[in-house]
């Protein structure tokens, strides 16, 4: 049986592919088209965590904006949220959850980005790079690296 330290050396490294390439896919954000896009739903929704036995309510809460809305892209009517691209917004305060939503009320028409590619994955508001899933894919390869180097100085 492969050493422990390995295996979470490939899972980490594994990970980090997968994070990677989800970035490398919206890359061309600033490039992407744009289309008008209907909000048909916001909502600010309280983040549930996992807890576990030991742990305490004294964890910070976090609030998710929640959007929803729908776009005609080439003739297609097209359902899209904001959690596609880089994951629903949060924030630590309610208020200012609640503030991002009174940005885009129900009904509003507001400019997204969408892919070529993929029309369902849409970006509202200033264009952007998916920092979530790039410092995702940097951390995993260090870890990744960190448990190789580990290993190898282990044996």
């Amino acid at each position: 049986m492969p050493h422990p330290l390995l295996i979470v050396s490939l899972a980490a490294l594994i990970g980090a592919v997968i994070a990677g390439v989800g970035a490398y896919k919206v890359r061309d954000v600033n490039r992407w088209p744009t289309a008008e896009a209907t909000v048909t739903h916001a909502e600010v929704r309280l983040a549930e965590a996992q807890r576990h036995q030991r742990e305490r309510d004294d964890q910070q809460r976090r609030y998710l904006a929640v959007l929803r809305f729908e776009a005609t892209i080439d003739g297609r009517r097209i359902q899209s949220d904001n959690a596609g691209f880089d994951g629903v917004p949060s924030f630590t305060r309610q208020e200012d959850a609640d503030a991002y939503i009174a940005d885009y009320p129900v009904g509003s028409v507001v400019r997204v980005r969408y892919s070529p590619r993929k029309p369902e994955l849409m970006h509202v508001g200033n264009a952007s790079l998916p920092w979530g899933r790039i410092g995702l894919a940097g951390f995993l390869l260090v870890a990744s690296l960190g448990a190789f180097a580990l290993f190898s100085f282990k044996t």
